[in-house]
């Protein structure tokens, strides 16, 4: 009886000493590797001098701002993310059509400026678009390519921001 207990113990044993063999060679095979990704959804970013050159070609020509004695400045504020706070400061905005208008994005969170009412405004965007604006980043626009008149404006990611600017 005492051989049999002995079998049965070795046989455990080596059941489990191969089975951890495998497990560690398993283990070791699906491991991630440092620089090594393998996925289906992988998109390899484009090269710095690439990406650079479209991000040019997306922003706006830059403003020569020192060619401007009247300034408009509106901040997004922090927090302007979360419905029922305050987005833009000031929310009403007058400037002459001499004068920059520069909306400053002073949240931790990505906005827009753009022209219209909402999304559903089929002129949205058409007389100003910020695009996104990453934090303390801005975006400057004459007051003379904005038409005179009252243009109410808003966030395309978060459309309940909005604000209002009177060009005359």
């Amino acid at each position: 009886m005492a051989s049999v207990g002995k079998t049965a113990l070795l046989v455990i044993l080596t059941m489990g000493a191969v089975t951890g063999v495998v497990f560690y060679y398993l283990a070791a095979m699906f491991t991630p590797q440092p620089g090594v990704v393998v996925s289906l959804y992988r998109k390899d970013l484009p090269a710095a001098s690439e990406a650079q050159a479209n991000k040019a070609a997306a922003s706006p020509a830059a403003i020569d701002e020192s060619k401007f004695t009247n300034k408009v400045a509106i901040t997004i504020l922090k927090g302007a993310s979360t419905q029922g706070n305050p987005n833009y400061d000031p929310d009403t905005s007058k400037a002459s059509t001499d004068a920059l208008v520069t909306w400053t994005n002073a949240d931790v969170t990505i906005h827009t400026a753009t022209s219209g009412s909402g999304p559903q405004d089929p002129n949205s965007g058409k007389l100003f678009d910020s695009n996104f604006l990453n934090p303390n980043q801005k975006y400057s626009v004459p007051a003379s390519k904005i038409s005179p008149g009252d243009h109410p404006y808003y966030c395309k990611i978060h459309p309940y921001m909005t604000g209002k600017i009177t060009i005359g």
